[in-house]
């Protein structure tokens, strides 16, 4: 029994040396108190680690009234937005299926004023199915699989050893050795997203269900498609899908009010607009965030009534 004891106490004292570490470092805010590490320093290595998780651990310690969901090109727009007011729940290269699910486990904990969902075409597809918000959900469920997870030790690690710092994998517009080549490698990935498309059926029954409860709800939805440069444009159009298109768009209608800035335009032939042929620059942020903000369209077409809960947004 003595043996038991001193063998079980060897196993402890390693774990709960761990779980101490995790404690004081808690690099994606788990806990939510003051630490030995700064938020400034936290958020830059834990958002480049595992965005999802610092993320959705920052909107259940603090969520807000009006919240943007989508993509990188919609947190490239949140950027610019006014961050008191607005959650942050878009991740880069997230999928249709993590938008719907992100949502969902959003109102369960707070109901907002507004919702912004970013949703381009390559992204209205069956066949698009990245599921890392489910896995992120699992991950944070209680302290000991947030702890024990590697996107925390991983981080945890980085901070005491090295305080990484977050990057961006699209260069600024006016890096232009990089951006030469970052254009090139976006363009080439074009099939990627749209080689293999199928109506998302499911999808779309499931933006109803959201449509509905927001009506219900007196939550105001609007839904944005991102601009692409006209060489992307070019390239997609080669695919034949202005059907497909149309009944996207004809979808998005029928579910809330729509900002389009992906149609052709002084917007999206100029490349100085771009970092990347799918990510605008902070400028054109602020001009998109601008118009949807107003409900001014300039550079964007807009369909569905003005509603006067826009006062919301700000």
């Amino acid at each position: 029994m003595k043996r038991f004891i001193i063998n079980s106490l060897i196993f402890l004292v390693p774990f709960c040396l761990y779980c101490l570490w995790i404690i004081l470092i808690d690099p994606f805010n788990y806990l939510n108190r003051s630490g030995l590490i700064s938020d400034e320093q936290k958020e830059a290595v834990a958002m480049d680690i595992e965005p999802h998780l610092y993320k959705m651990i920052a909107f259940r310690n603090a969520p807000k009234n009006n919240w943007v969901i989508g993509d990188s090109r919609t947190n490239g727009l949140y950027e610019v937005m006014n961050h008191e007011n607005w959650s942050n729940l878009a991740y880069g290269g997230a999928s249709l299926k993590e938008m719907i699910q992100s949502f969902w486990w959003a109102t369960s904990i707070h109901q907002p004023d507004t919702v912004l969902m970013g949703i381009n075409l390559s992204l209205y597809n069956k066949y698009n199915k990245r599921f890392w918000v489910e896995e992120t959900i699992s991950r944070k469920s209680n302290f000991f699989s947030y702890a024990f997870n590697n996107y925390t030790f991983k981080a945890a690690y980085s901070l005491v050893m090295a305080g990484e710092q977050a990057g961006d994998s699209a260069p600024e517009a006016d890096d232009s050795a990089d951006k030469i080549y970052f254009w090139e490698q976006k363009l080439k990935g074009v099939d990627k997203f749209y080689g293999k498309m199928a109506y998302p059926d499911e999808y779309f029954s499931q933006l109803k269900e959201i449509s509905v409860y927001c009506k219900k709800n007196d939550i105001k939805l609007i839904f944005w498609i991102p601009p692409l440069h006209q060489d992307y444009q070019e390239l997609v159009d080669r695919y034949e899908l202005e059907d497909y298109d149309d009944r996207f768009l004809s979808d998005l209608r029928s579910l809330g009010d729509v900002f389009n800035f992906n149609e052709k335009s002084s917007l999206t032939r100029n490349k100085d607009n771009f970092r990347d042929p799918v990510h605008f620059t902070n400028e054109i942020a602020r001009m998109i965030h601008k118009e949807i903000r107003t409900y001014s369209p300039k550079n964007s077409i807009f369909y569905k009534e003005i509603d006067s809960r826009l006062s919301n947004f700000n």
